[in-house]
């Protein structure tokens, strides 16, 4: 066997497991890219509230009468 051929083994059993890190890796990049929106959406409704706290709320009776929501 030459040595060409024994480095080809070793590196062929390596992909398998590479892969598999790689696709873990993946993983946890978009459960955190996920969870960093989660959090940016949640500090701009925290910012709109501040924002709007001031102002007079929805009345809600006039936007059922206006839906023809009967409750």
């Amino acid at each position: 066997m030459s040595v060409a051929t024994a480095k080809a083994k070793t590196g062929s059993t390596r992909l398998p497991d590479l892969d598999r890190q790689m696709a873990e890796a993946k993983a946890v990049l978009r459960q955190l890219r996920d969870t960093l929106e989660d959090l940016d959406d949640r500090r701009e409704l925290a910012r709109a509230k501040k924002r709007s706290a001031d102002k007079p709320g929805t009345n809600w009776d006039a936007v059922k009468k206006e839906l023809g929501f009967e409750f």
